[in-house]
């Protein structure tokens, strides 16, 4: 079910819609919600679940409003607010500009290839962009920050702290400042009482021209932020040695060590186990576990029989999980094998969700059951 917002870009000439409004899919939206959660540090809870039963009954194609206000304190409305920003705003980037592949900042500056000097390089003081990004074919290179806003004058001033806080920060290369898109948005919400009414997505999307790179080194900036995506994605999982050995794979320096956590990193991947989805033939072994409105289920063998029973629960039991060859591809460091792997056609499936970037979300129930790798 689609919902509509205002939308405003700049600069107006790279606008990727014609008319005043765009639309995004609740249940993509939702998707985002799912893979923000578990790729950002911290308790992973099912936030992303309750999305749907706070918005108006209106129908498909009607505006994105909210029964009522996003809590009565401040510091719940602004917690609620920033991070169903964040689930907007990457759904928009994913439908969009074609983003795919996430690497979350939080306060810290991360190196992509710790070996040829890829990096992320901190301009001033305050709080990092939310995320460096890029699409499913290993190009466009994104710098976003996301916010929402309650202001009753629009999402302006929202964006003009997102687009600061997006300029703090360059990717570079031996020192040299790579090529990048920055892009912030702001959300401001609409309310059916006790607010405005109208729901607007404000985007500030110029291109920030840097230094020529080598190919190496642009091959090494995209495998170590699909490295990364990876490591955010599986750790809550219930992997997390094989995630903490792709995030030390991204920064380490010495090649001893980078071949040390190679081998390591593929045995992990040899050892873990690979859940298939049940009634499809499309979809490869995936890497990854079960996730309800609770949160991830790591501690339990979750059986046919026992996902059906989460589900008649309305536990909203999904599988979360990432293509296994795909890994192998991004451990090994393999541009070309993760490009052919990610752009290649996958057939359409009644129940099972892509990300295009290698992921899959499988609602599961009577319909539908993962085999193995829980």
């Amino acid at each position: 079910m689609t919902r509509t917002f205002l939308h405003s870009f700049d600069p107006p000439t790279a606008n990727p819609v014609s008319g005043p409004t765009i639309d995004l899919d609740v249940v993509a939206i939702d998707d985002a919600g799912i893979r923000e959660v578990l790729q950002t540090p911290g308790a992973a809870y099912g936030a992303w679940s309750i999305l749907d039963a706070l918005l108006t009954p209106t129908g498909p194609g009607t505006p994105f409003i909210f029964k009522e206000p996003l809590g009565q304190a401040r510091e719940v409305k602004v917690a609620l607010s920033g991070l169903f920003g964040r689930f907007i705003a990457r759904a928009y980037l994913e439908r969009y500009f074609n983003l795919s592949i996430f690497a979350h900042l939080g306060n810290r500056v991360i190196d992509l290839d710790g070996r040829r000097k890829v990096k992320i390089k901190r301009l001033s003081r305050g709080d990092l962009p939310d995320w460096i990004a890029c699409a499913s074919d290993l190009s466009s290179l994104t710098v976003a920050e996301a916010k929402g806003c309650h202001d009753a004058g629009g999402p302006a001033t929202a964006l003009a702290r997102a687009w600061k806080q997006a300029a703090r920060i360059d990717v570079t290369a031996r020192s040299r400042k790579v090529t990048v898109k920055r892009i912030a948005i702001a959300t401001r919400w609409g309310m059916a009482v006790s607010g405005p009414a109208d729901a607007h997505l404000s985007v500030k999307d110029p291109e920030d021209e840097g230094e020529p790179i080598k190919p190496e080194e642009k091959d090494a900036l995209f495998i170590g932020l699909l490295r990364l995506h990876i490591a955010n994605l599986i750790r809550p999982l219930g992997h997390a040695e094989l995630s903490d050995v792709l995030k030390r794979m991204t920064h380490q320096p010495f090649a001893n060590r980078l071949r040390a956590d190679l081998q390591t990193a593929r045995s992990l991947l040899d050892a873990a186990p690979v859940g298939e989805v049940e009634k499809t033939g499309s979809i490869g072994g995936l890497v990854g576990g079960i996730v309800t409105r609770a949160g991830p289920v790591n501690d339990a063998d979750i059986s046919g029989t026992d996902q059906e029973v989460l589900a008649r629960l309305n536990l909203r039991p999904i599988f979360v999980g990432i293509d296994r060859d795909l890994i192998r591809a991004a451990i090994d460091a393999e541009p070309e094998a993760v490009r052919g792997r990610l752009t290649e056609t996958t057939q359409p499936d009644d129940f099972a969700r892509s990300d295009r970037a290698g992921g899959w979300i499988v609602p599961l129930g009577q319909e539908r059951r993962i085999i193995g790798g829980v």
